[in-house]
């Protein structure tokens, strides 16, 4: 009975999705169709094929070996509690957060040299050749995939104000489905595969378009429909550069990371003293 549990889960949302869209008309079948049917093929493939399982694996061994890179930043400035194996014990500020750092660093450079662009345009006329999503939003939805949700809608930042509904849905769903690369490495730091993840965040993209078109169908005439059209961003005028303002970003991000856990886990922490102490005097 356990293995049917997924199956269940997916029927539930796909059916809460119907029953609250905007406008069940319009919804594609097509978009349903290759939203689920390629979440299920990549689940076998990785799942299931010895390729896939050696692929993913390769991926995450080589991610595994970039995070390592960080712990000899975060032991110079912090000694020996910086190291990956420290003899004080597991630090989250001072073993997972400096690697939030170095990550977007990483990115900021892959972008100064315009790998990340390629990577995206490619995914983004995937989606829209597959999905007929419109190349606003599939390009949104694959920079989703390495970034994060405030950085990803930059990528559209020129047709942020002309999208439709239907695309402001899919930004939105994007953006919440999916985790920067920078907070993907701080998950890896706590010990979860990385082959996993990876293949999560990728199995997300044709997810976040099959849910977002499904609560709010597209009823309008796209700007970008059928093309995909990616502005130029603001570009450091070196590498150096690149590396400063991506150090500088990831610092924020680890900032506020490191803080909202403070913040989050002292509330838990007082919800549970209060229900304990209801539930002492009471019970």
């Amino acid at each position: 009975m356990g293995r049917f549990v997924g199956l269940l889960g997916l029927g539930s949302m796909i059916g809460l999705a119907y029953l609250f869209s905007t406008d069940r008309k319009a919804i594609r079948l097509s978009t349903v169709l290759w939203g689920l049917g390629l979440q299920i093929s990549f689940a076998f493939f990785v799942l299931r094929f010895e390729l896939g399982r050696r692929m993913f694996q390769a991926a995450g061994d080589a991610v595994n070996r970039l995070l390592s890179f960080s712990y000899s930043g975060s032991e110079f400035v912090f000694g020996e509690i910086g190291k990956k194996v420290s003899s004080f014990g597991f630090s989250f500020a001072f073993q997972v957060l400096p690697t939030i750092i170095f990550i977007a660093a990483f990115f900021a450079v892959l972008y100064h040299l315009g790998v990340m662009q390629l990577i995206i345009r490619g995914a983004a006329w995937l989606m829209t050749r597959v999905m007929g999503a419109s190349g606003a939003e599939s390009l949104n939805v694959a920079a989703s995939i390495f970034m994060g949700q405030t950085e990803a809608p930059l990528t559209i930042r020129p047709f942020l104000n002309k999208l439709t509904k239907s695309e402001l849905m899919c930004v939105m769903t994007s953006g919440m489905a999916h985790v920067s690369g920078g907070i993907m490495a701080a998950y890896i730091a706590f010990g979860i595969e990385a082959k996993h993840l990876l293949a999560a965040v990728i199995m997300t993209a044709p997810g976040t378009l099959l849910m977002a078109k499904m609560l709010v169908p597209e009823t309008e005439q796209s700007l970008t429909a059928g093309r995909v059209e990616m502005p130029e961003m603001e570009k450091e005028p070196n590498i150096l550069g690149a590396v400063s303002r991506g150090t500088i970003d990831g610092l924020y991000l680890a900032l506020n990371v490191g803080a909202m856990l403070v913040t989050f886990i002292a509330l838990l922490a007082l919800v549970n003293a209060i229900m304990a102490w209801g539930h002492n005097h009471i019970a």
